[in-house]
């Protein structure tokens, strides 16, 4: 009887080591971007927080007002606003979606483009009960948060793939 448990245990621990699951590694930036500034986000905005922390544990130098040769990460285009998906019967909103849009490019040392203008939106759908309204703000905070944290890593992905 215990053979078989012990059997058993090893044929599950090697059937889930098999399955190819690994942890999602930090993007890497090509060389090219391994030094580089971010225009158009304040660095105390959520996004230009993250983004230099983000891109610093990819290995990137960041770099201000320095003389030698970088690229630049430039944000165009960075909002967030908050939709009304569905109305109820009492002629109130019922559900919600957050958009948050992105539009950023990438500039060589020489000014060159490295990558070209991309859009990144993301959504979150929520929905709104009268009778927990004050729920509603902490949710609407934390789904921004999260979104704010799901952008960076969009652009980093979207760095990664588009520069090879």
């Amino acid at each position: 009887m215990n053979l078989h448990r012990l059997l058993a245990t090893l044929l599950l621990a090697g059937l889930l080591s098999a399955c190819g699951f690994h942890l999602r590694e930090e993007a890497r930036l090509p060389a090219g971007m391994q030094l580089i500034a971010i225009e158009g986000a304040d660095a105390s905005s959520p996004l230009g927080r993250d983004l230099r922390k983000a891109l610093a544990r990819s290995g990137a130098q960041l770099v201000e007002g320095s003389d030698e040769p970088h690229a630049v990460l430039r944000i165009g285009s960075n909002t967030i606003r908050t939709d009304v998906l569905s109305v109820g019967g009492n002629a109130r909103a019922n559900e919600f979606t957050i958009r948050y849009h992105v539009e950023f490019d990438v500039l060589g040392a020489a000014g060159d483009s490295l990558v070209a203008r991309q859009t990144i939106e993301l959504s979150r759908d929520f929905t709104f009960d009268a009778t927990q309204a004050l729920g509603i703000a902490a949710e609407q905070d934390l789904l921004t948060e999260e979104l704010q944290h799901a952008m960076v890593q969009a652009i980093l992905r979207k760095l990664e793939a588009l520069a090879r």
